[in-house]
């Protein structure tokens, strides 16, 4: 299988390889199926594509291709292609020779694009099959090629464009004539400015003529002689200013004729003379004002459609058509016309369409159409047509479709349609018509009897009214009297109300469109509760009226709508109401809300302000048949609802002292306007009352109110539900059911007064009290200690030195044995401020600190490190005076050292650090001294609190421990002058100099 799939490929390669010649890129054109080839021959690039056996084109890129050089291209197999195409090519020797090399043998249809040498019979020598060429940019063509006509026997059809062509009288010379297989001939945009007499006589065959786009202005009777069996000529595009007499006698069997873009400007009595073939005439896009003399048009037995579409006419004679009644279709289209002689259609009986829109026709005489008589469509849109006459389509029996939209119509006569009985469509949109009586009633009242002016038109089925001024339902297009009416179009008019007549359609499956009016207000008819079902309507409708687009105002006239749209039963037949998506316009509570959306029971009016009390609003709601006033304070009286077609009065108070209500009131709103007490009431004639004291003030039940068993609404109050108020708590439980709003009844703190235990109100209060006492207790509590453990050093030192709580703040069992408070350690040279300021301070009183000092305590002749080691062990602090002279003394450093150790050690605070003066440089002192000082806290002489805080870090004593004092006398210099000598000694200076 893989083999014989392998050797397939092989041969389908070598194939294509064959096909595609060696100068020739090759390959697919579009959809797959045709072949394309890019070819070049000496510099010269040319390009060939089709489909085989239907089609080739050739496209040169220059016209110097040597066609006897050119490859062969497989697109026939000896056969004859549908088409060949050369564009942009110099013309081969022979079309025979090109199409050999195609594989083919002929062609049928030839096309020459921009080809380069004037075509010839050379050229088309040998081929039998072509019956059509067509010559596009034929700038090379100066002749009619009347040789290649002759040349080819199938040729029924040759059109050439864009060549540069002289006609000759006679056709030239008396060389052959054209097969008598030429049809269609089309001479266009070749430069044709005279057309002599006898111009087309080699082609005598032809019926078809076409010579647009020319410089032809003027011609001959004599110019189409010979065209004997012409049936279609076409002028369009020339200057062509004036028809000359009997100007197509000579093509008798003429049947078409084309005048479009011409600059006709006259047209003369016996222009057609002779033409009793003629079937159409189209003048269009006409550059000036064309006149047509008296019977221009007449006696053209076979003329069945005339044409004037955007060409100037100025006033027609009335004897124009006189004779040519075989028209059937009449147009004359913008074309400035302003009116219809009388009598120019008495002879058109047969016209079945006429279009006279775009003119400028302001008035229609009665008998103008009376002729029509087989008149199906007419067309009178946008001229200046004010009105339609009596009896203007009487007697059109035939009549189906009119249309006059965007006139200036007016006024209709109620006879207008008149006999018009087939009329099915009917639109005249965009007019000013009201369809009133012109004589009629100058009010906008409309007796519902009164028909409209289409009374008469039985079978219409489309009725086009929008854009105009109508603002009433007619009877005829509701009773039946139109039974074949399927849309009736009364959009973008002046309907500002509907009233319940308004609404019984009897016609089935009918469209009324009223969107886009000025309705505010839709009275439907209520259905009477209790009637039986058989009277009520028997069958839908299946009718429809469209309401979108109205402005709506969503007040009480509208409450039997709203309830029809929310699906109320129907008294009568009626419409299916469609609202789409309209929206209220007014009042301003609804503005913008779709109507559909709007509930019936929120619809209200407005009393007349003469029958509202002053400083009142008074509206009535249908839905609840209720008067309802908004008033400042109570009025000097009361309206009577049933005057007004309801039942009670329900009454909004903003004030209130007191208040006398009359039997109708069945309904008191006092809510909201700060009551602090409830309000008093006259109830003597009242029997069912519901009163709303909600979003008040109240704290205690209203008893009264409450004890006369009235429907109140007491949400939103702040009651008291405490022990001071639990006979209210008691009232308000036991009229739980007299209460609309009990639910959202609630205290004062929130909560529920259905659920409490009255009788328990004192105890909580009670229980309340003790509770919010402990409470305030803890929370001091809790501030005290937090406060404490914040301050705790501060309150320490504050108590220490007011000799308070001493108890609480001495020193444990482990320094009871211990001789001195504090072992002082400082640099000789800081003596001074030791011996003055820091002695003094501590060993005096009240503190009677004992302390130990070198130069007065330690033992004579001793060393000196036991000395330290003594003193430190014999201390319950060690106070490092820190300087830079202490950073200097080797023996200073030491004592620091003894007694951070013994501190490590017993894991107690023993050292305290005093900085005299600026701190050191961190980089003078030893490591040691260095770790101390950055994980502990030290004193600063000069600091605010230095002596407190310094009291305090000192050893703490019991008061009975203060009674033995230290004597300082023995620090007078004169006792003892201790220095170390030499060897580590301690020698005392003061001895030997008394000695």
């Amino acid at each position: 299988m893989l083999v014989a799939t392998l050797l397939a490929l092989v041969l389908t390669a070598r194939a294509l390889a064959t096909e595609c010649p060696a100068s020739c890129d090759c390959g697919a054109g579009e959809g797959g199926a045709e072949r394309e080839y890019i070819c070049r021959q000496e510099g010269v690039v040319y390009q060939v594509n089709g489909l085989p056996n239907s089609f080739a084109k050739i496209h040169c890129e220059s016209t110097n291709i040597d066609w006897t050089t050119i490859p062969f291209f497989p697109y026939s197999s000896n056969g004859t292609l549908e088409s060949l195409t050369l564009s942009n090519c110099q013309l081969p020797s022979t079309f025979a020779s090109v199409l050999a090399n195609l594989g083919a043998n002929d062609v049928r249809a030839l096309t020459l694009t921009g080809a380069a040498g004037e075509l010839g019979a050379e050229h088309v020598k040998g081929l039998r099959a072509v019956e059509n060429i067509m010559m596009i940019y034929a700038d090379d063509q100066t002749r009619i090629p009347y040789d290649v006509f002759a040349a080819l026997p199938a040729l029924k059809d040759f059109r050439i464009r864009g060549a540069r062509l002289q006609l000759e009288e006679n056709g030239g010379d008396n060389g052959p004539s054209a097969h008598p297989a030429l049809r269609s001939v089309e001479l266009a945009s070749s430069g044709i400015a005279d057309v002599p007499p006898g111009a087309f006589m080699r082609i005598k065959h032809v019926k078809k003529l076409y010579l647009w786009g020319n410089k032809i202005e003027n011609f001959t009777s004599e110019s189409f002689r010979g065209l004997d069996n012409l049936d279609t000529l076409d002028f369009t595009g020339n200057p062509v200013s004036s028809l000359p007499s009997r100007a197509f006698t000579a093509a008798p069997r003429l049947r078409s004729l084309t005048l479009v873009a011409t600059r006709l400007a006259h047209v003369p009595t016996d222009a057609f003379e002779g033409l009793k073939e003629l079937e159409e005439i189209l003048f269009k896009f006409g550059r000036g004002s064309v006149k047509f003399s008296p019977r221009a048009l007449a006696s053209l037995p076979a003329l069945k459609k005339l044409t004037f579409d955007r060409t100037p006419l100025d006033a027609l004679p009335h004897d124009l058509l006189d004779g040519s009644t075989a028209l059937e279709e009449l147009t004359i289209k913008s074309t400035g016309l302003k009116t219809l002689p009388d009598g120019l259609f008495k002879t058109q009986q047969r016209i079945q369409k006429m279009d006279l829109s775009g003119n400028l026709i302001k008035k229609l005489e009665s008998k103008i159409f009376w002729p029509l008589k087989g008149m199906k469509e007419l067309i009178l849109d946008e001229n200046n047509i004010e009105e339609f006459p009596t009896q203007l389509f009487s007697g059109l029996e035939n009549l189906t479709s009119v249309t006059a939209n965007r006139n200036g119509l007016k006024y209709i006569a109620d006879d207008a349609f008149q006999g018009a009985t087939s009329l099915e469509f009917l639109s005249l949109n965009d007019n000013q018509l009201t369809l009133k009586a012109k004589d009629g009633p100058t009010n906008e009242y409309l007796d519902l009897d009164e028909p409209s002016p289409f009374q008469t038109l039985v079978n219409l089925k489309e009725l086009h009214l929008q854009g105009n001024a109508i603002s009433d339902i007619f009877s005829d297009w509701k009773w039946r009297l139109i039974t074949n009416l399927r849309k009736l179009d009364l959009s973008r008019n002046n309907f500002t109300y509907l009233s319940k007549a308004d609404l019984q359609f009897l016609a089935y499956n009918l469209e009324i469109d009223l969107r886009q009016n000025y309705i505010t207000t839709i009275d439907v008819q209520p259905y009477i509760a209790g009637l039986p079902e058989d009277e009520g309507p028997k069958e839908k409708t299946n009718s429809v009226m469209l309401l979108d687009n109205n402005p709506f105002r969503c007040d009480c006239e509208i409450y039997m709508f709203i309830r029809r749209l929310h699906g109320a039963k129907r008294l009568t037949a009626e419409p299916k109401l469609d609202i789409g998506n309209a929206r209220c316009a007014s009042p301003p509570s609804f503005s913008g809300e779709l109507v559909k959306d709007v509930s019936s029971s929120a619809l209200t009016c407005s009393l007349r302000p003469q029958d509202c009390p002053a400083n009142c609003t008074c509206d009535f709601r249908p839905a609840t048949l209720s008067l309802e006033l908004d008033c400042d304070a109570e009025p000097s009286k009361y309206p009577d609802p049933e005057n007004h077609g309801l039942r009670t009065t329900k009454l909004r108070l903003r004030s209130i002292q007191s208040l006398t209500l009359p039997p109708h009131v069945v309904s008191l709103n006092l809510g909201g306007i700060g009551l602090t007490e409830s309000p008093l009431l006259n109830l003597q004639d009242i029997k069912d009352l519901d009163v709303d004291l909600s979003g008040n003030l109240l704290t205690a039940a209203p008893v009264e109110l409450l004890q006369a068993n009235l429907t109140l609404r007491l949400a939103r109050n702040p009651f008291a539900c405490d022990c001071s108020h639990f006979d209210d708590v008691l009232l308000l439980q036991h009229y739980k059911f007299n209460i609309f709003d009990a639910d959202n009844v609630t205290c004062s703190g929130g909560g529920s007064p259905w659920h409490m235990n009255a009788a328990r109100l004192c105890d909580v209060r009670r229980a309340t009290i003790i509770g919010g006492t402990l409470a305030a207790l803890g929370i001091i509590a809790a501030f005290v200690a937090v406060f404490s453990y914040r301050y705790i050093l501060e309150i320490k030192v504050y108590l220490f030195n007011r000799g308070w709580c001493q108890s609480l703040i001495t020193e444990d069992e482990l320094d009871k044995d211990a001789e001195y408070d504090a072992f002082v350690s400082f640099s000789e040279k800081d003596a001074k401020w030791v011996s003055e300021e820091l002695l003094p301070k501590l060993e005096g009183a009240p503190n009677n600190f004992k302390l130990c000092v070198h130069y007065r305590d330690w033992v004579l002749g001793d060393m000196i490190p036991a000395q330290i080691a003594r003193s430190v062990e014999q201390s319950r602090r060690t106070i490092v005076v820190l300087s830079e002279n202490f950073l200097k003394s080797t023996w200073a450093q030491l004592e620091f050292r003894a007694a951070n150790i013994r501190a490590q050690r017993e894991r107690r605070a023993r050292v305290l650090v005093i900085i005299l003066g600026e701190v050191p440089d961190c980089e003078e002192m030893d490591a040691e001294l260095r770790a101390y000082l950055s994980t502990n806290t030290y004193l600063k002489w000069g600091d605010r609190l230095f002596w407190e805080r310094l009291k305090y870090a000192m050893p703490h004593k019991r008061r009975g421990q203060l009674n033995e004092v230290y004597v300082a006398d023995k620090l007078k210099r004169g006792g003892l002058d201790a220095r170390l000598n030499a060897n580590g000694k301690i020698v005392n200076d003061a001895a030997q100099q008394r000695f």
